[in-house]
């Protein structure tokens, strides 16, 4: 692995020849893009002035809000993942997300300027002050616009990290320092969803990014729903619910391996699986 790349597949980010995402302008799967250019100049002049305009001009418009994000119902993020992977699917295999989504109560606010902060609160007092944590949410912060992303539903810090390089990774810091909220903003896609910058930097192997990571509130508790973290038996029967953002697998299991639980029961260093 190394620092240099992710073990996430490339390829499956790579774009069709008539239908690149407009994010690939400014970094591209090759290495390549005008933001990779003006991250080298103002690397090497130590004047981050140019790519600061440059971010301020162009990629700001592909985040909501101007990268201070909003409250997306949970319902419609699965949808968005249930419609991509029954477009991979069979006919005789596609099934719908099952579930009542239930009325969306973010139709009726503005999310702009400083009302977001205070909707955040409501919404979390509505679920019962957060109780049920992260996992039962019905409403997500999204940063990225969701129109605007790559083919693996990545954002441009996602992009960034994918390729790992000592430029991408300079890259991808300045613009989690620009817009903070950006080191929480997931993949959304079937294959890779709930994957974070965070999970990217320890796939990466890479602890200074990690640390960095870390310092700018990166969630530890964000877990990956996407099927590329499923085990290859279950990713053709995966179903969704349009009431809760994981994805929910057959408790069925036939697993043979008692062996390394003996090994485990008999090593010192798990004194807690003894007996």
């Amino acid at each position: 692995m190394g620092n240099r790349e992710s073990s996430t597949k490339e390829e499956d980010g790579k774009p069709k020849e008539n239908d690149q995402p407009r994010l690939y302008r400014h970094v591209d799967i090759h290495g390549g893009g005008d933001l990779i250019s003006f991250m080298w100049l103002a690397k090497n002049s130590n004047d981050f002035s140019q790519i600061n305009e440059l971010i301020d001009s162009k990629i700001k418009n592909f985040m909501y809000n101007s990268g201070k994000g909003k409250m997306v119902a949970v319902s419609e993020l699965v949808k968005i993942r249930n419609k991509e992977r029954n477009a991979m699917l069979s006919a005789l295999k596609r099934k719908k997300g099952k579930g009542k989504s239930g009325p969306n109560i973010l139709d009726d606010f503005n999310q702009e300027g400083e009302n977001q902060g205070d909707l955040k609160k409501a919404l979390k007092l509505l679920e019962g002050g957060g109780r049920r944590g992260d996992m039962d949410s019905k409403y997500r912060e999204v940063v990225w616009k969701l129109d605007e992303r790559g083919n693996m539903g990545e954002n441009l810090v996602g992009l960034c990290l994918l390729q790992g390089t000592a430029i991408h990774n300079h890259l991808a810091r300045h613009l989690i320092k620009l817009y903070p909220k950006l080191v929480n903003d997931i993949f959304i896609s079937e294959n890779y969803y709930g994957l974070s910058p965070l999970h990217q930097a320890i796939i990466n192997e890479d602890p200074a990014m990690v640390s960095f990571l870390l310092q700018q509130g990166a969630n530890i508790n964000q877990r990956c729903y996407g099927a590329s973290f499923c085990p290859d038996d279950q990713k053709s029967s995966r179903t969704d619910s349009l009431e809760h953002e994981y994805v929910e697998l057959s408790l069925k299991t036939c697993y043979s391996g008692f062996g390394f639980i003996i090994i485990l029961q008999k090593c010192q260093n798990f004194p807690s699986l003894s007996g």
